[in-house]
C-alpha cells in the first residue's frame, strides 16, 4: 500500500488495491448481488385489484325531505365503516369462505391472519388534481377507492369487490339502522306520552267528580247564587217577622172577640142555626116544598152552620175553645194563616242558611280545587305539546325511515368494479436487484477496504522505505515464467468457469424458485376462483334485504 502525503490526508493506491483486493471484492459483491436475485425470484409476486365507489347525494330534495342521517364529514363515517368491515369476524369469515391464507394458518394464529390480511388492503380517498395540493384534512371528496394485494390476481379482484360491496350494504344497514332505531323511539314515546296523558286526563277527571260546585268555573255562579241566597234569607227573615207580628195580632183580634161574645149572642152559630130551623120550619107550614129555593136556601145554611159547630166541637176536644162568633173565627183564621207563614218563612231561613253555608264552603274550597287543577292542567298542557311535536316527528320519522328503505338518501355505487390485475404491482424485482447491486458493492468495497487497512505487509518500494527509514537502491519485479503464465490461465480459466456456473446456478435456481412460489399450483386452484368470482359477480351489488 502506497501512503503519500498530500494536504494531510492519506491517499489509497487505488491500482494497488485493485489489484490485490479485486478479487475479494468481486466475489463479495458478486455474492451478495447473486444472493440478492434468487431472494427477489422466492419473492411472490402481488396483484393489486381496486374498486371505487362513489358517493351519491340524496336523490329527493333535502329541502322537502331531511334525510334523518347526520352528515358528518366522509372522511369521519369512512373511518368508522373501515374500522367495522375490516374487523377480525368479517375478514375472518372472507378468510374462510375463500380458503385465504391457508398455508399461513398453519403457523399463524387466526389473529395474526387477519393483520396479515388486513395490511394488504387501504381504503383512500380519490382527489382531483385541484384537492391534491390542499390539506388532506381540509379536503371534502365523495369518492374513494378499495385496494387489495394478492398474490392470485383473481383473488385480489374479487375481495376488493367483495370490500366494496361490503361497504355498499354497511352504509346501507347503518342508515336504515338510524331511521328505524328514530321511528322506533319516536313511536314508543308517542305510546309513553299518550299513556301519561290519559293518566292525567283521569286524575283531572277524578278531581273534578270529587269537587261538585268546587270547581273555579263554578265560582262566579256560587258568587251570584249566594248574593240571592242572601237576599232571600234577608227577605225570609222580613215575611217571618211580618208573619209573627201579623199572628200574634190576629191573636190579640181572637181573645178579644171571644171576651165579648156571650151564649146568647145572636151572632153565634148556634143561635142563627136554631133561628134557621124556626124559618125552615114557617116556610114548610105555609106549604113550601122541600124544593123550594127558599127551603134550599135555609137548609144549605143550615148544613153550613153544623158543619162550623162540628169544627167548633173538635176544637174543643183538643183543648182549644171553639169560637163563638164570626169575628172570633175570622181572627182564628187569619192567625192560622199567619202561623203558617212563619212557619213557611222559618223553613226558608233554616234551608236559606244550610244553602249560604254550603255556598260559602263551595267558594272556600275553591281556591284549593283551583290550584289542584292548574297543577294538573299544567302538566297535561306540557304533555300535550310534547305529545304534538312528537307526533309531527314521528311523521318525519316514517318519511325518512321510507326515504332510506327505498334507498333514495345518500347511498354509495360502485363507480369502477375490480378486475384482475394483468401485471403484479410488486415486488419490483428490477429496482431491488439494483438497491442489491449497489448495496453488494458498497458492502464488498467496505471489506476490501477493511482487509487491505488491516494487512500489514510491504507490496511496494515506497512501503519498505517509508517503513525502514533508509533508502531502497533497487527494485526488482516480478518475473512470470512460460509455466508460470498457463498455470495462471488455468486458474483464471477455472475460476471463470466457477463463477459462470454459480452464476447459472443462482441464475437457474431463481427461475425455478420463480416458478414454484409464483406458478406452480395457481392452475389447480383456478377453476376455484373462477367458480367463486362467478358466485360472487351473481350477488348485487348494494343491494340488502331489508326486510
Amino acid at each position: 500500500m502506497n501512503i503519500e502525503q498530500g494536504n494531510g490526508n492519506q491517499v489509497l493506491d487505488l491500482l494497488g488495491f485493485l489489484r490485490r483486493r479485486g478479487k475479494f471484492v468481486a466475489i463479495v459483491a458478486g455474492g451478495i448481488i447473486l444472493l440478492t436475485f434468487w431472494l427477489t425470484m422466492a419473492l411472490p409476486n402481488l396483484y393489486t385489484s381496486s374498486a371505487m365507489i362513489l358517493v351519491e347525494p340524496q336523490s329527493v330534495d333535502e329541502d322537502l325531505v331531511n334525510s334523518g342521517v347526520r352528515e358528518s364529514d366522509l372522511n369521519e363515517r369512512l373511518g368508522l365503516m373501515t374500522a367495522e368491515i375490516l374487523s377480525r369476524i368479517r375478514l375472518s369469515k372472507i378468510i374462510d369462505d375463500m380458503n385465504l391464507y391457508e398455508d399461513e394458518s398453519e403457523d399463524l394464529q387466526r389473529i395474526e391472519v387477519v393483520d396479515l390480511m388486513r395490511s394488504y388492503i387501504s381504503v383512500v380517498p380519490v382527489l382531483s388534481e385541484l384537492e391534491e395540493g390542499q390539506r388532506r384534512r381540509d379536503v371534502k371528496f365523495n369518492t374513494f377507492r378499495i385496494i387489495f394485494q394478492h398474490e392470485d390476481p383473481q383473488v385480489a379482484a374479487t375481495v376488493a369487490q367483495r370490500i366494496a360491496n361490503d361497504f355498499i350494504n354497511a352504509n346501507i344497514e347503518a342508515r336504515t339502522l338510524v331511521t328505524g332505531k328514530s321511528l322506533d323511539f319516536m313511536q314508543d314515546e308517542i305510546e309513553s306520552l299518550t299513556a301519561e296523558l290519559a293518566e292525567v286526563e283521569g286524575e283531572i277527571a277524578k278531581v273534578k267528580a270529587e269537587s261538585p260546585g268546587r270547581l273555579p268555573e263554578d265560582f262566579d255562579s256560587n258568587q251570584r247564587m249566594l248574593q240571592f241566597a242572601m237576599a232571600d234569607l234577608r227577605d225570609a227573615q222580613r215575611i217571618f217577622s211580618s208573619a209573627q207580628s201579623d199572628a200574634a195580632y190576629w191573636k190579640n183580634q181572637a181573645l178579644t172577640a171571644s171576651s165579648m161574645t156571650g151564649g146568647g149572642d145572636p151572632a153565634s152559630p148556634a143561635h142563627r142555626k136554631r133561628l134557621l130551623e124556626i124559618e125552615r120550619g114557617t116556610l114548610l107550614a105555609r106549604g113550601f116544598t122541600d124544593r123550594h129555593p127558599d127551603v134550599v136556601r135555609v137548609e144549605a145554611e143550615i148544613a153550613l152552620l153544623a158543619d162550623q159547630i162540628a169544627a167548633a166541637g173538635e176544637a174543643s176536644a183538643d183543648g182549644k175553645e171553639p169560637p163563638q162568633s164570626i169575628g172570633e173565627q175570622n181572627a182564628r183564621a187569619e192567625q192560622g194563616r199567619a202561623e203558617l207563614r212563619a212557619a213557611a218563612a222559618a223553613e226558608d231561613i233554616d234551608r236559606l242558611r244550610e244553602q249560604i253555608s254550603d255556598l260559602e264552603a263551595r267558594l272556600a274550597a275553591t281556591p284549593v280545587v283551583a290550584e289542584r287543577l292548574d297543577a294538573l292542567n299544567r302538566q297535561y298542557e306540557g304533555l300535550y305539546r310534547s305529545y304534538q311535536d312528537f307526533s309531527t316527528r314521528l311523521q318525519q320519522a316514517s318519511v325518512q325511515a321510507t326515504l332510506e328503505r327505498r334507498q333514495l338518501g345518500e347511498k354509495f355505487r360502485i363507480l369502477e368494479s375490480a378486475e384482475p390485475a394483468p401485471e403484479p404491482s410488486s415486488p419490483n424485482r428490477i429496482l431491488i436487484l439494483i438497491l442489491g447491486a449497489v448495496l453488494g458493492l458498497g458492502i464488498a468495497a467496505g471489506a476490501g477496504l477493511v482487509a487491505e487497512v488491516a494487512d500489514s505487509s510491504v507490496h511496494t518500494s515506497s512501503e519498505l522505505q517509508q517503513s525502514l527509514g533508509i533508502p531502497v537502491l533497487v527494485s526488482v519485479p516480478r518475473i512470470m515464467l512460460e509455466s508460470d503464465r498457463a498455470a495462471r490461465s488455468r486458474r483464471i480459466l477455472r475460476e471463470t468457469l466457477a463463477a459462470i456456473a454459480v452464476v447459472l446456478f443462482v441464475l437457474i435456481g431463481g427461475g425455478v424458485t420463480y416458478y414454484f412460489v409464483n406458478m406452480a399450483g395457481k392452475a389447480g386452484v383456478e377453476e376455484v376462483d373462477s367458480e367463486a368470482t362467478t358466485e360472487e359477480a351473481r350477488r348485487p351489488l348494494g343491494r340488502i334485504d331489508l326486510g
